[in-house]
């Protein structure tokens, strides 16, 4: 049997299907199966099944009679020009129920993949709004302390008269210029953020230069990548403000080879006994959800504290 258009069936009876499908397809597609996800579990369920038994009974009460003549004479296989013709093409029962439940089953189908992608896509959506929120609660949450300390050594400084006061003073400005400029920036140069770190430990060997023991090292084509602005400083000042130099020296070490950054930084220190637990990990920990939200699974954070020095090493992978 030919479906095509211009064979034994008729243009009249496509386009009679097509209209059959087209309206069944979007009376389910965009009325009835709406309406019935916005019902209670409880409603649904008597809804579909209302509607099964309906349709099914329907479909058998309007059933057709049987043709009272068969195609051939039974027990003769017909010959050539011995086939009955189809004249009578499909009717309404053929069309609307047997072959429209093809065009129910497969609406639904479609409807529901629809709605699965589209909830996907809002999930994806809250969560990047969420991760975003996040996100900007810990760029805010950056610690005063580093500002309270320099603005202490240019006391002190300018107590003494020192020729270094001038320069701690416009080594800060800049620092501050910086965290002000970057504060909505998604990523920042990394050779920008190791000179402001460079900045930051000018400031402190100025402050502690009678202990003479601060040691750092950076090595890499630093320009060709970036990274989450003042994510690295987190470390340094954390070192800083818990590091007793008179103890042992502290190191900051960057090496960048391939887009690997690794960061290191080793110091001494005296647990104060007025310093609770949690005093020294605010920092980190704003720091871990910050590498947790922007590179998941592409860094490696190891911290090892001995009770007296306190290591800490990263490993991150970043694009150029």
């Amino acid at each position: 049997m030919d479906y095509s258009v211009f064979g034994s069936i008729l243009l009249g009876l496509n386009f009679k299907m097509f209209l059959v499908f087209f309206i069944l397809f979007y009376l389910n597609y965009g009325l009835f199966l709406p309406f019935l996800i916005k019902q209670k579990p409880k409603t649904i369920i008597i809804i579909t099944i209302s509607f099964v038994v309906i349709y099914v009974s329907l479909m058998i009460a309007l059933l057709p009679p049987l043709p009272k003549y068969p195609p051939f004479p039974p027990g003769d296989f017909p010959g050539p020009g011995r086939m009955m013709r189809f004249d009578r093409g499909l009717n309404f029962h053929d069309i609307f129920f047997k072959i429209g439940i093809f065009s129910l089953v497969f609406s639904t189908m479609l409807f529901f993949v629809d709605k699965w992608m589209q909830n996907g896509k809002m999930i994806r959506e809250l969560e990047f709004e969420r991760q975003s929120s996040e996100l900007k609660i810990l760029r805010e949450q950056i610690n005063p302390h580093f500002f309270f300390n320099a603005l202490n050594s240019i006391y002190s400084l300018s107590i003494t008269q020192s020729k270094d006061t001038p320069r701690v003073i416009l080594i800060l400005s800049d620092i501050m210029r910086y965290v002000i400029n970057t504060k909505n920036r998604q990523k920042n140069n990394l050779n920008d953020e190791i000179s402001n770190i460079k900045k930051y430990v000018e400031i402190q060997s100025i402050r502690f230069k009678v202990f003479n023991n601060i040691y750092c090292e950076f090595y890499g084509h630093f320009e060709a990548y970036e990274i989450e602005p003042l994510l690295l400083l987190t470390f340094v000042e954390n070192a800083f403000k818990h590091a007793d130099l008179r103890k042992g020296p502290l190191d900051i070490k960057a090496y960048l080879e391939n887009g690997l950054l690794d960061f290191s930084i080793r110091n001494f220190y005296e647990k104060k006994k007025t310093e609770t637990p949690d005093d020294n990990k605010l920092g980190i920990k704003n720091t871990t959800m910050k590498l947790d939200l922007l590179y998941p699974d592409q860094y490696q954070l190891d911290i090892d504290d001995n009770g007296s020095e306190y290591k800490i090493n990263l490993k991150l992978q970043l694009n150029s």
